[in-house]
Parts: C-alpha cells; sequence; structure tokens
C-alpha cells in the first residue's frame, strides 16, 4: 500500500505541475509546446502505469486512465491538437506492436492450434454479426442513425454495423499480454484469433460496402472501386510486410548490431511506407514479424526482446494517446444504447467463441476463458466508421458517432477483462522474463 500511496503522490505532484503549466503563457522556441507535452505525458502514463500495476491491473488501463485525466475530457491539458499532433509516435507503437504480435505466431505455437483458431475466428465473427445486425433491426424505430428511415436502407446499415462490429484490437491483446507475461493457450487463442479478425474484418467490411452501393446506389460509377481498393491494400500490405520481414532477417543474419535502434527506425519507415502507399500499417507489421519468425525464428526472438526493450515508453504514449482521444461529452449523448450494443457484441463474442472452441476442439481453458480478451476496439474500428462517413454522408456521420461511443467503452473495459480472463486461466506471469526488459517483458 505504501508503494501504491507513492506513487499516487508522484502522480498527484505531476498533475499539480501540468495544471500550473497551463496557467503560463507557452514558450516562443518551435516545439516547446509539443516537447513538453510529450514529456509531461510521458511520465504521467508511467506513473498511472505502475500504480495501475501494483493494484492488479494491466499498465495499459493505467496508461489509458492517464490519457483520459489529461485529455479533452479531463484536465483539458491535452488538446484535439496535441492529441494529432503525436499521432506519428502513435504509429510508430503500433507497428513495435503488431511486429512483435507476428512474431509471437510462429508455427511452433500454432502448431496444432490452427483449426480451432480458424474455427474460434469465423464462427465468432458470424455470431457476432448476427447478435448486432438483430439488434439493429429490432430497434430500427428508435435508434439516431435508422429513425424514419427506409427499409433498404436500415438494413444496410445494419449490414455494415454488423461488419464494423467483428473487429477487436489486436494492440490491446498483444499489450495485455506483454505486460503481464502470460503464456499458454488462451494467450496463444487471444492473439492468434485477434490477428485472423484483423484480416477478416477488412474482408467483410469490404463487402458490406460493396452490397450498400449496389442496394442505395445502383448504376453509379465506381461502386465497385471500393471493394477492389481494400483488396489491394490487403494483398499490398501481406506482399509489402513479407519484403520487410525479409529484410529484417538479412540485418539479423549479416549485421546484427544496434537492434534498439534499428528497431525504432525500421518502425518509422513501415509507417512512412505504409501512409504513401495507402497500405494497412498493423497489418503489413504483423506479416513483417511473422515472415521473420518463419525464415529466422532464432534470431527473431532477440530481434522481439529487442523490439520489447524500445516499446516501453511507445506503449504509454500510445495507449495514453488513445485515453486522451476518448470524449466523454460524445459518450453521454448516446451512452444508453452504447452500452446495449456493447453487452450484444459482447454476448456474441461468448458465445461465439464457446461454439467456435467446441467444434475446433480447443482446450477447455480455451472454452472457458478466452472470449474476455477480445472485447477492445481501436483504431480499425473508428478507421471504418469514418470511412462510412464519408462515403455516405446521410447516415454514415451518426453512425460514426455511434461508434465513437462504443469504441470508447470497449477500450476501457477491454484491458481490464484481458487481464482478468488471463489471470483466471492461470497463464500471467508463465513466459519467462527476458533480460534488459523493463515493464513489459515477454
Amino acid at each position: 500500500m505504501s508503494r501504491v500511496l507513492r506513487r499516487v503522490f508522484a502522480l498527484a505532484v505531476l498533475l499539480i505541475i501540468v495544471l500550473t503549466l497551463r496557467s503560463v503563457e507557452p514558450l516562443e522556441i518551435p516545439g516547446a509546446s509539443t516537447a513538453l507535452t510529450l514529456g509531461i505525458l510521458l511520465l504521467s502514463a508511467y506513473i498511472g502505469g505502475q500504480v495501475a500495476k501494483l493494484v492488479g491491473l494491466s499498465r495499459v488501463t493505467g496508461y489509458i486512465a492517464i490519457g483520459l485525466v489529461l485529455g479533452p475530457s479531463g484536465l483539458e491539458f491535452l488538446t484535439d491538437g496535441d492529441v494529432n499532433s503525436l499521432q506519428p509516435f502513435s504509429s510508430v507503437a503500433i507497428a513495435l506492436i503488431a511486429i512483435t504480435a507476428g512474431g509471437e505466431l510462429s508455427l511452433e505455437r500454432l502448431r496444432g492450434a490452427g483449426r480451432y483458431l480458424a474455427s474460434i475466428t469465423l464462427i465468432q465473427s458470424a455470431t457476432v454479426m448476427v447478435f448486432v445486425f438483430g439488434g439493429v433491426i429490432a430497434l430500427s424505430s428508435f435508434l439516431p442513425f435508422t429513425t424514419g428511415r427506409d427499409l433498404p436502407v436500415v438494413l444496410t446499415v445494419a449490414m455494415v454495423f454488423a461488419s464494423v462490429a467483428v473487429a477487436s484490437s489486436p494492440s490491446v491483446a498483444i499489450a495485455v499480454i506483454t505486460d503481464t507475461e502470460s503464456a499458454g493457450p488462451v494467450s496463444t487463442s487471444i492473439l492468434g484469433v485477434t490477428v485472423l479478425k484483423d484480416v477478416l474484418v477488412i474482408i467483410l467490411f469490404a463487402g458490406a460496402l460493396t452490397v450498400s452501393y449496389a442496394v442505395l446506389e445502383p448504376g453509379q460509377p465506381g461502386q465497385s472501386s471500393l471493394a477492389i481498393d481494400l483488396a489491394r491494400e490487403i494483398g499490398g500490405s501481406i506482399a509489402m510486410g513479407a519484403f520487410f520481414g525479409a529484410l529484417i532477417g538479412g540485418y539479423l543474419r549479416w549485421i546484427n548490431e544496434h537492434l534498439v535502434v534499428f528497431t525504432i527506425a525500421l518502425a518509422w519507415i513501415l509507417v512512412e511506407v505504409a501512409a504513401s502507399l495507402h497500405l494497412e500499417l498493423l497489418l503489413m507489421a504483423l506479416t513483417a514479424g511473422f515472415t521473420l519468425e518463419l525464415l529466422n525464428p532464432k534470431q527473431g526472438d532477440a530481434f522481439v526482446t529487442a523490439l520489447e526493450a524500445a516499446s516501453l515508453p511507445l506503449y504509454a504514449l500510445f495507449f495514453s494517446l488513445a485515453g486522451a482521444a476518448v470524449h466523454l461529452a460524445e459518450l453521454a449523448a448516446v451512452w444508453q444504447w452504447a452500452i446495449l450494443f456493447v453487452l450484444l457484441r459482447i454476448a456474441g463474442l461468448w458465445v461465439g467463441t464457446i461454439i467456435g472452441a467446441r467444434v475446433g476442439g480447443a482446450p477447455p481453458a480455451v472454452r472457458r476463458h478466452a472470449w474476455p480478451g477480445f472485447i477492445s476496439q481501436a483504431g480499425v474500428a473508428l478507421g471504418m466508421a469514418t470511412l462510412v462517413a464519408r462515403e455516405f454522408p446521410s447516415w454514415g456521420a451518426d453512425l460514426q458517432g455511434f461508434f465513437v461511443g462504443l469504441v470508447a467503452i470497449h477500450e476501457l473495459i477491454g484491458p481490464i477483462a484481458a487481464k482478468w480472463t488471463l489471470d483466471r486461466a492461470g497463464e500471467t506471469g508463465r513466459a519467462p522474463s527476458r533480460a534488459g526488459v523493463s515493464g513489459l517483458a515477454h
């Protein structure tokens, strides 16, 4: 308790400094404001993560909570402009998290698990879609984005909504698993299914938008181009990720020095390539990590160690920014409906995971414990909702606002649920610690 109180006191002092700095005129030095914001956020997130760990939560929960406190919905030390200006650092963190996740999906770990991972992925996704689709149809006369709309529009909205609801967050999954040093069938299932769903949800979403164009805007030019673009994005991301994975393998084989510097530089390159070629960063980085593990498993382990050593501040920054992006005012406007659909989605995850695990012959621990690990949602879901708002402005903007509220709830409860279920499964602390890695050891 004394350790908790010391860290809470340190955090309180830091927040007082934050409030004091908010009342002072900004420094007239280029970049000084961004540097100050970044430093305060990192220090606060680190202490918040330590407090969360000491009270039995994942550090990820502490990072998100600090972002919420410092963000626009809290002390307003972080503005929306600050969050946007720090997004490049967040993207680098996503790349590092995804490469680590891909490296964890080695053939050795997946051997024998492929059948039930595929079964859980498909059946869980289908079940979530059915639950959410049925919920939208049943409540279409009351929901803000379907009220007063014709049946074809309602069916289309329900289909798009259901496809986005399938998405989970690989970044949260890998962060909680590494933070808690978890290992075992439940950890492998949460990570494997979440990664597979990241690919599947893009395909489902592309199909839903294609059908939406055909129903709502028949005969319009270019209505099939979106599906083609998304298919190209998936294929291009996988191909580019495989290329980078082979490139990393070559570096490890022939140079194998300064791995921390190399990994951070590589992550920046991945971010720039993804932005320039309009590829999916998460999928590309996942493929790079998996390719490295496939081609060079021995040195790949050392590379993952270097990733984890370099990732602690970026993890803290990424999840604290995610917390700062939560706008409680937007959530307050739709919280009743948002909670209802969160519960519907969780019910779909629970039922789909149990059925999928039974059909696929998963270990009993997976059937009992895995489903809470899929609750988190983050950037992929928001990205798809933004695309819907752009393509169908008449109803897409309302749907986007609703999804902001949903993702906010999932983002807050997801890491807690994942940590809780890994504890119940008895898998936390079972992964071997690696020297030189502080905080987020594997």
